[in-house]
Protein backbone atom coordinates (compact mmCIF):
# COMPACT_ATOMS: atom_id res chain seq x y z
CA UNK A 1 0.00 0.00 0.00
CA UNK A 2 2.63 2.32 0.87
CA UNK A 3 4.46 1.85 -2.57
CA UNK A 4 1.38 2.37 -3.93
CA UNK A 5 0.84 5.85 -2.50
CA UNK A 6 4.18 6.92 -3.03
CA UNK A 7 4.65 5.94 -6.94
CA UNK A 8 0.84 7.93 -7.20
CA UNK A 9 2.74 10.89 -5.72
CA UNK A 10 5.65 10.34 -7.85
CA UNK A 11 3.71 9.86 -10.65
CA UNK A 12 2.20 13.43 -9.80
CA UNK A 13 5.30 15.05 -9.65
CA UNK A 14 5.91 13.90 -13.05
CA UNK A 15 2.79 14.60 -14.84
CA UNK A 16 1.99 18.10 -16.74
CA UNK A 17 -0.94 19.68 -18.46
CA UNK A 18 -2.80 22.72 -19.30
CA UNK A 19 -5.34 22.23 -16.24
CA UNK A 20 -4.60 21.42 -12.92
CA UNK A 21 -1.93 18.49 -12.23
CA UNK A 22 -2.62 15.69 -9.97
CA UNK A 23 -1.15 17.18 -6.89
CA UNK A 24 -2.02 20.94 -7.09
CA UNK A 25 -4.74 22.37 -4.75
CA UNK A 26 -7.32 21.78 -7.47
CA UNK A 27 -6.63 17.88 -7.86
CA UNK A 28 -4.67 16.73 -4.52
CA UNK A 29 -3.47 13.48 -4.13
CA UNK A 30 -6.21 11.16 -2.00
CA UNK A 31 -4.24 9.50 1.72
CA UNK A 32 -5.69 6.96 2.56
CA UNK A 33 -4.83 4.87 5.86
CA UNK A 34 -4.15 1.19 5.02
CA UNK A 35 -6.55 -1.14 7.07
CA UNK A 36 -5.88 -1.01 10.79
CA UNK A 37 -3.56 1.47 10.94
CA UNK A 38 -3.80 5.51 11.56
CA UNK A 39 -0.97 6.72 9.76
CA UNK A 40 0.56 6.90 6.21
CA UNK A 41 4.03 8.30 4.58
CA UNK A 42 4.39 10.16 1.71
CA UNK A 43 7.55 11.45 -0.17
CA UNK A 44 8.00 14.54 -2.56
CA UNK A 45 10.16 16.46 -3.79
CA UNK A 46 10.19 20.63 -3.62
CA UNK A 47 11.96 22.65 -6.30
CA UNK A 48 11.77 26.06 -7.53
CA UNK A 49 10.36 24.94 -10.69
CA UNK A 50 7.51 22.94 -9.71
CA UNK A 51 4.61 23.57 -6.74
CA UNK A 52 4.25 20.38 -4.81
CA UNK A 53 2.04 19.33 -2.95
CA UNK A 54 -1.50 18.71 -2.22
CA UNK A 55 -2.72 15.96 -0.19
CA UNK A 56 -6.54 14.81 0.64
CA UNK A 57 -8.01 12.86 3.56
CA UNK A 58 -10.68 12.16 4.94
CA UNK A 59 -11.50 12.55 9.02
CA UNK A 60 -14.21 13.17 11.59
CA UNK A 61 -14.68 16.24 13.70
CA UNK A 62 -13.23 15.84 16.85
CA UNK A 63 -10.14 14.29 15.70
CA UNK A 64 -6.41 15.50 16.09
CA UNK A 65 -4.18 15.75 13.05
CA UNK A 66 -0.13 14.95 14.07
CA UNK A 67 2.17 15.91 10.91
CA UNK A 68 5.92 15.03 11.05
CA UNK A 69 8.42 16.17 8.75
CA UNK A 70 11.87 15.71 8.08
CA UNK A 71 14.26 16.73 5.07
CA UNK A 72 13.40 20.01 3.18
CA UNK A 73 11.92 23.09 5.41
CA UNK A 74 8.14 22.89 4.46
CA UNK A 75 5.41 25.08 4.78
CA UNK A 76 2.01 23.46 5.53
CA UNK A 77 -1.41 24.50 4.88
CA UNK A 78 -4.23 23.01 6.44
CA UNK A 79 -7.92 23.86 4.53
CA UNK A 80 -11.04 22.18 6.11
CA UNK A 81 -14.03 20.75 4.17
CA UNK A 82 -15.83 24.04 3.89
CA UNK A 83 -12.60 26.30 2.73
CA UNK A 84 -11.89 27.82 6.03
CA UNK A 85 -7.86 27.56 6.54
CA UNK A 86 -6.55 26.26 9.79
CA UNK A 87 -2.95 26.61 11.49
CA UNK A 88 -0.90 23.19 11.11
CA UNK A 89 0.08 22.41 14.70
CA UNK A 90 0.94 19.16 16.86
CA UNK A 91 -1.49 17.63 17.22
CA UNK A 92 -4.71 19.82 14.85
CA UNK A 93 -8.13 19.88 16.22
CA UNK A 94 -10.03 19.02 13.04
CA UNK A 95 -13.14 20.57 13.67
CA UNK A 96 -15.78 19.08 10.98
CA UNK A 97 -16.36 16.12 9.17
CA UNK A 98 -15.37 15.51 5.62
CA UNK A 99 -12.15 15.99 3.37
CA UNK A 100 -9.30 18.47 4.55
CA UNK A 101 -6.64 19.10 2.20
CA UNK A 102 -3.01 19.49 3.21
CA UNK A 103 -1.06 21.46 0.90
CA UNK A 104 2.85 21.36 1.44
CA UNK A 105 5.12 24.05 0.06
CA UNK A 106 9.33 24.58 0.24
CA UNK A 107 9.31 27.46 3.24
CA UNK A 108 11.36 30.16 1.42
CA UNK A 109 11.82 32.20 4.50
CA UNK A 110 14.11 29.47 5.72
CA UNK A 111 17.34 27.60 4.39
CA UNK A 112 16.62 24.10 3.32
CA UNK A 113 13.70 25.35 1.75
CA UNK A 114 14.34 22.79 -1.48
CA UNK A 115 14.97 19.06 -1.59
CA UNK A 116 13.47 15.69 -0.75
CA UNK A 117 10.86 15.47 2.13
CA UNK A 118 8.93 12.88 4.58
CA UNK A 119 5.45 13.49 6.20
CA UNK A 120 3.96 11.19 8.44
CA UNK A 121 0.57 11.56 8.83
CA UNK A 122 -1.21 10.21 11.50
CA UNK A 123 -4.75 10.34 12.50
CA UNK A 124 -6.11 8.45 15.58
CA UNK A 125 -9.62 7.79 16.38
CA UNK A 126 -11.85 10.50 18.21
CA UNK A 127 -11.94 9.27 21.89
Amino acid sequence: MRRTMLAAAMLALIASGASARPGDVADPIPLKMAPGTDAVTVRGLLTQQTDCCAYAFKAHAGQQLHVTETGAVVRMTLTAPDGTAIDVVDPTPLPQSGAYTLSVSPNQAAEGAFGRFKLTIRIPPAP
